[in-house]
Formats: C-alpha cells, structure tokens, sequence
C-alpha cells in the first residue's frame, strides 16, 4: 500500500528503512574508510580544537571536516551522547555576540550518520557544559541555537557520530525572535535586516492554518509540519521579494505569503498572494535549497515536486502601505532546521528607524582610547520598550541595559563588532552594528590640576592627575618621586609628571608651581609701536587673569578682551590720548577670583 505525500513515497516496506540505512551506512563507512581516513585529525582533543575566527558567520568546505582517527577524550562525556568514552572531534570560538547558532550537516554519502554536538563554556581544565543536542534517528544533521553567550569568552564545541565520517560544520550570529508557529500570534518584522532561524518543530496549535490555500487543498494533503509565520506591514508602496536558504542544503521549505485585510493578530479573511509548494533533494535540480520571490519568475503558485518549467522562485509582490500581510515558512523536511532569510525590493516595513552614531567619524581608534556611541531612533507614535548593548570583544564595559550615550574602551585590537538590539513597542527586534577598528598605537593624554594645599595658608599646592584614553593599570611618575596619582604640599618650583598605562602608552606633563600673588598694573602707556610700553596689561604671578575690560570717559566700551592686553586701538584705529577705565579679572589657583579696576592714562 503506498500513498503520495508530496514528492516522497511512502510504503509499509518502508517501516524497514531504517534498519537497512543504518546497516547501509555502516558497510558503506566500511567502504569508504580507507579513502577518508586519509584526512588526518588535527582537533582530537579540547587543546587542540580547530579555532573559528569569525563565529558571527562560519561555514567549512563542505565534507572538509572529519571524525576519522579521532579518539576518546578524557572530558566526561556530554549529557545528550548515547555512548561513554565517545570518538569526537573539538572547535573553539570567542563569542561575540549573545545569541548564536551552531549546524552540522553531512551528505549522504559522507559516512556520518546520527551525529550528536554538545558546547562547553570555561577553558580546557575547567569545562562547564552549557548545551547538547542528541541523536535524530536516522539523520545526518544536527541543530544548536545558543542564548546569553558573553562576547570576548571562549566556547568549545565537542562533536561524535555513531559512524565516523566526513561532515560540514556552521556557526552564525542569531537574532532569535519569539516565534510561532500560528498566524494571529506570528513574529512581527520591523525592518529588512537579514534573519536567521533556528529549528523548527510542529505546526503550532493550528495545523489547518494553510487549508484555505487553494494550492494546498486540491492536492488533499496536510499543509504544515515544522511551521513559523511572520508579520510585516507595509511602510510605503513597493515592491517585496526574498530568499529563503535552509541551513540543511537538503531541507525542503515550502512557503504562502498571505494579504491580512483585517491587519495584526488577525487572521480571518487571509487571502493567499503566492504559495511555494516545489521542492527536491536531488542537489542538481533547480528546486534544491533556496526559495522565494524575485524580479525574474513569473509563476506566482508552484506545486509539490519539480516540474520542467519549476525554478524554486515565484513572482516578486507589489506591497500596499499600511496593508499587513504574513509569510508562514514550513520546513516539509522531518529534520525541522531553520533557515535564514534575506529581504529585498524597494518596499520597508513599518517599525521605529534604528541608527548608531559615534564620536569617532572613520571608526578606528587606538587601544585604551575611548568611544562614545548612542543609537537615534525615529518612531513618531510608538515607544521602545527595550535596548540591549553588547560592546564586543575586550570592551568596558562589555555590555548595557541603557540608553546611553556610552563610552567605551578596548583592551585589545582588531576589528570589533558593537551591537545594539531594540525591541519596540509592536514586539519586534531591530539589531543594528558598528565595526570598529582598534589599532596598537597610543592616545593617552595626560594632565595636571592644582589644588589649595597648607591650609589655611597657600604655601603649598596638590598636584592632581588626570588621564585619558589609558588602559589600566596606570604608573605616575613625578619629579619629586611621587608614585601616586597625587603629589602632596608641592610648593614654589617647575615640576614634571610622566604618566603610563598597561601597553606603555605615555604622556608627559611639565608644570609650575607658584604659591604666592604678585600683581603690577601700570596706570598709563603709550602705544606708538617703539616696542616699549605699546600694550596695557598687568604683570601677574600666581594667577590668571581672565578678563580685561577699557571704557573710555563717556562710558562707551572700546575692549574686552584678555590677558593679550589693549593695543591702544579702537575698532582698528589709533585710540585719542585720554584717560580711561579698566576692570580685572583675576582667577587664583585656589578658585578664589578678584576684580580689579582703576584708572589708565594712554599717551602718544
């Protein structure tokens, strides 16, 4: 007895597959052994796991991992693997960011069969297992999402198979959303950025949620199976295309775009726009892996298996603004893993506009030298209900809860990827990131502030440190052999402060001391360019003076200006001789500031 489910057939002869696949694989890893094993284990062991240097977005060449030769290891066996002492082969990665997504997939022919994977946070001597994902019966594929990682730690991925053989290995940087495998209560999208989804199990609460596609119901077969349903509404008019590429090459995902005429979280009256129901697992024919709507396909329906004329691809759409509408996404593939998706066309979504800025326009900076950043977001009407900061690698801080703005720091260099997640008010997330580059060079710039010292006289001074864009721990060096971040009751005398941070980055800063006041203000010049008395202004030791102001007799001001002094010139012109009258401000190290005045005599 056989039945046509899509483009598989079924029979009760088949209720012995899977003991002949297993039998299969095993004379076929029999076969293939001496070829592959050829492929020498290089990550037997968590001190010699293979490093992923951009976890955010790795895949291997496909097959170019292997289990072949490799060993126990003496780490306790993982909670999930089915066997004691497993053969397994080890990867380790620096998280930066807080969600990822870990797949394994191996071909048919590969050898690898029921792999299991398990990921370990801490270091070789000390592992700590955080996640383990066990056999699916009969598979080749193997599925990790990882949640609250901590940018900048190392995180080890451990990996066995009940047969050994040759595998692809992928990690990617997630944001996971709440999904929903139900219309009414479907992921809400804000914006275009890239998605990545993790694995998908059942229909929802609703399986019957398809049945009213006409593509669906006049082939008289249940519709969805690992199912999820997204929702967007349309900011402008435009046109939407997409593609959808499995995680698993082999993975079939079928897909119906839906117009919701009565908007969000109501489903009643959908109406079906496109539906996708082709799909192969043979790798050379077009409707293998990724699928979608594009600019070039003209179908706007295609049925199960591939037909001649089939490309996998249906009619882009033409997006009405403020019109909702709804993508389900069903993996018809029993294995359930995610996908990612990538949007395109000219039409946005309706959401809050999400952007980050920064004080440093080329983004690069040196290492310990500081960053400000802050997100400007534009959403008339609605509010933001969250934000979620991850600095990266070696920040400090490395991660925030607020607002900000934020000024952060790098103890190390390379590229660096800032991360800021928003959720709205509607419930989606808005992910938006900064590369920034962090160069080994130096920007630390020091400084001196003194301060009344002796009281309650002013014999002596404190001399205060002020550093910026070092990394700790610092060293001070005074010329008077202080080693603190302070040098006491420093009194008359010229100084010097070397400051140094962790990577030996410096600054000099000379300085003088003067405790006492001397203050000499003439009561008349003559500015007639002899370089002798040309300019009025006061002799002053110990303090500065801040403000300089000249009135003539009637009162009109003819300067204001600072301890540069009066030329003698009124708008450029030679000032008459006459009797004028200043005013003083002078600011002492103290804080204490004084007026002065009196009356000033110009001659020529």
């Amino acid at each position: 007895m056989a039945y046509l489910y899509k483009h598989k057939l079924i029979s009760s002869s088949n209720m012995k597959t899977s003991t002949f696949l297993k039998h299969s694989i095993f004379f076929l890893n029999l076969f293939l052994s001496p070829i592959l094993h050829a492929q020498t284990v290089t990550n037997d062991d968590c001190a010699t796991a293979r490093v992923i240097s951009n976890p955010n977005s790795f895949c291997s060449v496909p097959n170019a991992e292997t289990t072949f030769g490799a060993t126990s290891s003496p780490v306790p066996t993982a909670s999930c693997f089915p066997t004691i002492n497993p053969l397994d082969v080890w990867f380790v990665f620096t998280a930066e960011a807080t969600q990822m997504e870990i797949a394994l997939w191996s071909g048919p022919f590969s050898g690898f069969f029921e792999p299991t994977m398990a990921v370990y946070r801490g270091s070789c001597a000390n592992l700590t297992e955080i996640a383990c994902s066990g056999q699916v019966p009969n598979i080749g594929y193997v599925e990790l999402t990882l949640n609250n990682l901590i940018p900048g730690e190392n995180y080890y991925i451990r990996i066995q198979s009940t047969f050994q053989g040759i595998f692809q290995l992928c990690t990617r940087e997630i944001l996971q959303e709440d999904l929903s495998g139900d219309c009414p209560t479907g992921t809400i999208i804000c914006d275009k950025s890239p998605k990545s989804i993790g694995y998908i199990a059942g229909p929802g609460n609703d399986p019957t949620e398809w049945d009213d596609a006409d593509c669906i119901a006049s082939l008289f077969i249940p519709g969805e199976y690992n199912s999820t349903w997204f929702i967007f509404t349309a900011a402008e008019n435009g046109t939407l295309e997409f593609t959808l590429t499995p995680n698993a090459p082999g993975d079939d995902l079928d897909f119906i775009v839906y117009h919701l005429p009565n908007g969000p979280e109501d489903c009643t009256g959908k109406i079906v726009e496109r539906c996708m129901l082709a799909g192969s697992s043979f790798p050379d024919d077009p409707c293998y892996g990724p699928t979608g709507l594009n600019a070039t396909s003209i179908d706007l329906s295609e049925p199960p298996n591939c037909l001649p004329d089939n490309d996998n691809f249906l009619q882009y759409m033409d997006l009405v603004a403020g019109e909702t509408y709804a993508l389900s996404v069903n993996n018809f593939t029993s294995v359930g893993g995610g996908f990612s998706i990538d949007w395109g066309g000219t039409a946005t979504f309706l959401g809050p506009k999400v952007d980050l800025l920064s004080d440093e326009p080329d983004l690069t900076l040196c290492i310990g030298e500081e960053i400000v950043v802050r997100d400007s977001i534009l959403y008339p009407g609605g509010t933001i209900d969250s934000r979620q900061w991850v600095f990266g690698v070696d920040a400090t801080p490395l991660q925030s809860t607020a607002q900000g703005p934020h000024t952060v720091q790098y103890l190390s260099g390379g590229l660096k990827k800032l991360e800021l997640i928003v959720r709205a008010d509607l419930g989606c997330l808005i992910e938006r990131t900064l590369d920034i580059q962090v160069d080994t060079c130096c920007s630390l710039l020091a400084s001196v502030d003194l301060v009344p010292a002796c009281l309650p006289d002013t014999t002596c001074l404190d001399a205060v440190a002020g550093v910026e864009n070092a990394v700790q721990p610092l060293t001070y060096e005074w010329s008077n052999g202080t080693a603190d971040s302070i040098a006491v009751a420093l009194t008359d005398g010229s100084y010097s402060l070397i400051v140094s941070d962790a990577f030996s980055c410096r600054d000099t800063v000379s300085f003088d001391v003067v405790t006492g006041t001397q203050l000499n203000i003439p009561n008349a010049f003559t500015p007639n360019n002899d370089d002798a008395n040309d300019v009025f202004g006061p002799l002053v030791k110990g303090a500065e003076v801040t403000s300089i102001k000249i009135w003539n007799r009637w009162g009109l001001k003819v300067y204001d200006g600072s301890s540069n002094g009066w030329d003698g010139k009124i708008d450029g012109e030679p000032a008459p001789s006459d009797v004028y009258i200043y005013q003083l401000k002078l600011k002492f190290p103290n804080g204490r500031e004084e007026v002065k005045s009196g009356d000033l005599t110009l001659l020529r």
